[in-house]
């Protein structure tokens, strides 16, 4: 059975809290409980020529609070707030409506296990066809909790054999670090090369066409220079350029008998 928005503000401190303890600015939204984004993010690099898109994760602060998802590429959020499962419980996450509208997928699951303390991490794609733009603090996700019919053994809880997640783990970041290969990206390239493609065919095109006409022009000179020759000569009267005219053969004058 799912827990009522009544539940989840009675066992909020329990289940969802800041950092300090508190439950300040947490909103429970109808039947689940509203997630923020954290200090942390990381974006998969959308132009590795950049040596500003260097492919670390951002600390987001008050004075740079806001970054970008560019369209075709992944990234990793961690949540404000510290989850909390109780063993006798299962958590079901997914993004709000207004983000999904836009073309953020989640691809990193949908529940979190019994006994899961910790913050979440949230593994995104931005599928859409413009950049999104995300703020410190925005309003991204919900969790809702589900009852279990008892509490769960250790054999089927989470395990905690770390402290609990406070940032964005180097090893998580360390397997996207190479480039991807969006769809957007793709295009692009493909773009560029009909381009320079079709830019070659012009050059050929134009190349060919210059030595076809400049032979068709040597041919049609040659067959036609007895013409030109003699209608120049009659347009100056003189003898600019000689004329080869046909000879009727000399005759041999005959002697009388």
């Amino acid at each position: 059975m799912f827990w009522s928005g009544d539940k989840l503000s009675e066992e909020l401190a329990n289940i969802v809290k800041n950092e300090d303890g508190s439950t300040d600015n947490i909103k429970v939204d109808c039947a689940a409980v509203s997630l923020t984004v954290g200090d942390e993010v990381y974006i998969t690099p959308s132009d590795p020529d950049n040596s500003k898109d260097t492919g670390v994760k951002k600390k987001l602060t008050d004075k740079k609070s806001q970054f970008v998802i560019p369209k075709g590429q992944f990234a990793f959020l961690l949540t404000n707030e510290i989850i909390s499962v109780p063993d006798n419980a299962l958590a079901l996450i997914s993004f709000k409506a207004t983000y999904k509208f836009k073309g953020l997928i989640n691809v990193s699951g949908f529940h979190v296990d019994p006994g899961w303390s910790g913050r979440l991490t949230f593994s995104v794609y931005n599928a859409g066809p413009l950049d999104i733009t995300l703020e410190k603090g925005d309003a991204f996700a919900l969790i809702w909790f589900a009852e279990l019919d008892r509490a769960s053994s250790d054999a089927y809880k989470k395990k905690s054999t770390t402290s609990p997640p406070k940032s964005l783990d180097s090893k998580l970041i360390s397997n996207m670090t190479g480039e991807v290969f969006s769809p957007t990206k793709l295009k692009g390239e493909i773009d560029a090369l009909k381009k320079e493609i079709l830019t070659l065919e012009s050059k050929i095109v134009t190349r060919y066409s210059t030595v076809i006409f400049a032979i068709f022009v040597a041919i049609l000179g040659f067959g036609m220079r007895d013409i030109i020759f003699k209608a120049i000569n009659d347009l100056t009267g003189t003898h600019f350029l000689a004329v080869q005219q046909a000879q009727p053969p000399e005759q041999n004058p005959q002697k009388g008998n």
